[in-house]
């Protein structure tokens, strides 16, 4: 995935921290740290290109990285909804316990979701360029 953002202060080992504002595609994913709070997220990044403080410029993270991100974040709670609902239906449980049992399964998945989002939260960035 490619976004565009502006280099903010060199840190150190080559990496720089980049303000890049949250796109729709990624409106509540953990993947990036804060983008729930606030329409612009700082993130770190490789500076391949040594690039300066105020410098527009071309930041690339890996596609598959994002997507594994979202579907974790977003996939496992439904998961949990229709599971816990299944195994309410399986013990014989009326209507009204399976729905009960589903949202016990939408909260465990989550809380899994939460606890694994912050596993692999760590998304890599590079500054491959600039941005005109």
């Amino acid at each position: 995935m490619t976004q565009t953002g502006i280099v903010k202060r060199l840190l150190d080992k080559g990496m720089a921290e980049v303000s890049v504002e949250r796109i729709t595609a990624c409106a509540h994913c953990a993947g990036c740290g804060e983008c729930i709070y606030g329409k612009e997220i700082l993130v770190e990044a490789q500076n391949k290109i040594f690039a300066q403080p105020g410098e527009r410029v071309v930041l690339e993270s890996e596609t598959r990285t994002i997507l594994q991100v979202t579907l974790l974040i977003y996939m496992l709670p439904v998961a949990g909804l229709f599971l816990g609902y299944g195994v309410g239906a399986l013990l014989g449980l009326d209507q009204e316990k399976c729905v009960i049992t589903s949202a016990l399964g939408l909260a465990a998945g989550a809380g899994l979701s939460t606890l694994l989002g912050k596993r692999f939260r760590k998304i890599d960035y590079a500054i491959t360029g600039y941005k005109r």
